[in-house]
């Protein structure tokens, strides 16, 4: 039973993430060859202010490519 974690920026609509989600189960039942029910997919939103790379916060690295 493939539990799949997915963590990604907050933004995106609620129809962005059934899409997402169902492509990522296709592709798991696919390639892992499970039923339908056996994929679990959990999406984890995560403001940008609380989520860095290096030492900036993705909303500064946003912010500047937005300016460039």
């Amino acid at each position: 039973m493939p539990f799949i974690h997915v963590h990604m920026l907050a933004g995106r609509t609620a129809e962005q993430k059934s899409v997402f989600m169902k492509e990522v189960a296709a592709v798991a039942q696919r390639t892992l060859r499970v039923p339908e029910h056996a994929v679990t997919i959990i999406l984890y939103e995560v403001e940008s202010d609380h989520w860095s790379v290096g030492l900036r916060t993705m909303k500064d690295i946003r912010s500047t490519q937005l300016t460039d």
